[in-house]
């Protein structure tokens, strides 16, 4: 079994059909069924009875000083003491970052004669919104089988501002210098993109999601 957890607001993720078409994408490409919860349903009880041997962590449209996120303990802790193969994608990768000392923040303002992009989400900030590309500068498994730029899915106004130190940077674009991370001892991962949103047209995502599922599998814990 593998874990979904939605980092949305309660409201969004009761009304959004979205979680469970990213549900199917992550049983196809990990070969497993995938449990989605709330991230005010995550336990450790719940944790050591079912066993997931990897957790994905979703994006979100809620603004963080909206709901309690990043103030919800249990949660929190799940990311940084559990010891199992996660990723977070978007608003997750977020969320992870923090957890381990970056800063995260609005992109920035629009300047006077650029386009909103989607006018009705969070008007006036410049947003990556679409197919972009990205930049590999550090080799790692999870781009395995990927050229030096790949193609993925943004949908984004907030970005991590500063990495913390125990996170290496993997991949960057233009307008975004943090795109994806990796922690330096554990096989927890952050993508900026939306490779659970990926397409036919555009599979680079998936192809990212298969290598860290395999990362996932393969994993062995350190002795104690």
């Amino acid at each position: 079994m593998i874990w979904y957890i939605v980092t949305d607001s309660e409201e969004n993720y009761k009304r959004s059909t979205s979680f469970f078409n990213h549900k199917l994408v992550l049983e196809r490409l990990s070969g497993d069924c995938c449990l989605i919860l709330h991230y005010k349903q995550v336990n450790k009880e719940l944790f050591l009875e079912h066993h997931p041997w990897s957790i994905c962590h979703s994006g979100g449209s809620a603004m963080y000083d909206t709901y309690d996120v990043l103030q919800t303990e249990e949660y929190c802790s799940c990311i940084s003491d559990w010891d199992v193969p996660q990723i977070g994608f978007c608003g997750g990768h977020q969320i992870i970052s923090t957890q381990f000392g970056s800063k995260i923040g609005p992109m920035r303002k629009l300047k006077d004669d650029e386009p909103d992009l989607n006018q009705w989400y969070c008007p006036g900030q410049f947003k990556e919104w679409g197919i972009y590309p990205v930049h590999i500068i550090k080799h790692d498994p999870i781009f395995d089988g990927l050229g030096e730029m790949i193609k993925v899915q943004e949908y984004h106004t907030w970005e991590v501002k500063e990495l913390g130190s125990q996170l290496i940077l993997l991949a960057s674009s233009e307008n975004c210098i943090v795109q994806a991370f990796v922690h330096l001892k554990k096989p927890i991962y952050g993508t900026q993109f939306h490779p659970e949103q990926s397409s036919d047209n555009y599979p680079d995502g998936f192809k990212v999601l298969e290598n860290f599922f395999k990362i996932a599998r393969n994993y062995k814990k350190p002795l104690n």
